[in-house]
């Protein structure tokens, strides 16, 4: 489920929206096909994309076009994928 539809403003304080913020605008955690958080994650060389490794390969095999560009060629890299958390104990 994308977190901007179950986030409101007035459900978090500001540091609480300041941080979901920042998460939407610079983590890249949802695969573009099936919407759910990555899984097995995979980079594409045609527009640097992340798709789930079964979503990705499902696309390939039906289509062959990256769903994000629609490029022909290109190749798939297992990427790991890191993500921040500020609440982190140090």
């Amino acid at each position: 489920m994308p977190v901007q539809s179950v986030c409101t403003c007035s459900q978090f304080n500001k540091e609480e929206h300041s941080f979901l913020k920042e998460l939407l605008e610079h983590v890249e955690i949802e695969c573009p096909v099936c919407l759910n958080i990555l899984t097995d994650p995979h980079l594409v060389s045609c527009c640097g994309h992340n798709f789930c490794g079964s979503c990705i390969e499902r696309v390939k095999a039906s289509n062959g076009s990256c769903p994000m560009c629609k490029e022909k060629e290109y190749q798939s890299f297992i990427r790991s994928v890191q993500v921040y958390c500020s609440n982190k104990k140090k």
